[in-house]
């Protein structure tokens, strides 16, 4: 008889310990689930805090790292100045965004080219770590009719034609009558496609950037090439 006791208590404990893991493994489920359903960093943070060896635990920091990135993208866009992008691109140098952030970059470098001719845009190549062929230099043609000012680089087309609707409608006073085109080129590698838009001299050119610069619209005359 105390042998089959001692034999039902073991049973019993083995019972209780499988009762125990399954509870277990149904506390760790519903508690991804909730954190997948909310799908928020803290709701992520907490849950690799209660259960940071769960199966899970990877897809938990892969989404928490990109809804990170995410908060820091939006910060940067929200703040829209140069060092915001520099900043995002230094933290996050593999985001899908970088290359926005660079070419947003360069929009403001060509500004910065614009007052302070070849010495700002070797600064701006610096900050940002482009080589100084990716910063254009503003000069102007001389042939009639073959002014522009760039107003952005964009990473398609359609991307500088969203924005070119944007401006022309903000900026209708200095933009409504001209005429846009788009101009494919390189940043670091990578297909840009440049915002321009014709004036008809270089007065025309410097004035415009001048009314542009004053809302914060990045702005720079450039030639015909």
């Amino acid at each position: 008889m105390p042998a089959m006791k001692t034999h039902a208590n073991r049973w019993a404990i083995v019972a209780l310990a499988g009762a125990l893991m399954l509870s277990g493994c149904s506390h760790e489920a519903a508690d991804w689930k909730s954190a997948s359903t909310a799908d928020t960093a803290e709701a992520y943070q907490q849950f690799l805090t209660q259960h940071p060896n769960s199966a899970s635990a990877a897809q938990a920091r892969t989404r928490l790292q990109q809804i990170q990135e995410d908060r820091d993208w939006q910060s940067a866009t929200s703040a829209d100045t140069r060092e915001a992008y520099q900043q995002f691109t230094a933290q996050h140098p593999d985001s899908k965004w970088v290359q926005e952030a660079r070419i947003r970059i360069e929009n403001f470098a060509q500004s910065g080219a614009a007052a302070g001719g070849a010495g700002a845009a070797v600064a701006a190549s610096a900050s940002t770590g482009a080589p100084v062929a990716s910063v254009r230099q503003p000069h102007v043609a001389t042939m009639a009719g073959a002014h522009y000012v760039q107003l952005g680089a964009y990473r398609t087309q359609a991307g500088a034609e969203s924005r070119w609707k944007h401006l022309s409608v903000k900026y209708a006073r200095e933009l409504g009558t001209l005429t846009p085109r788009y101009v494919p080129g390189k940043l670091k590698s990578q297909p840009v496609v440049r915002l321009q838009v014709a004036v008809s001299s270089r007065a025309q050119a410097t004035a415009l950037c001048g009314k542009l610069k004053a809302h914060q619209q990045p702005c720079v005359p450039v030639g015909a090439g």
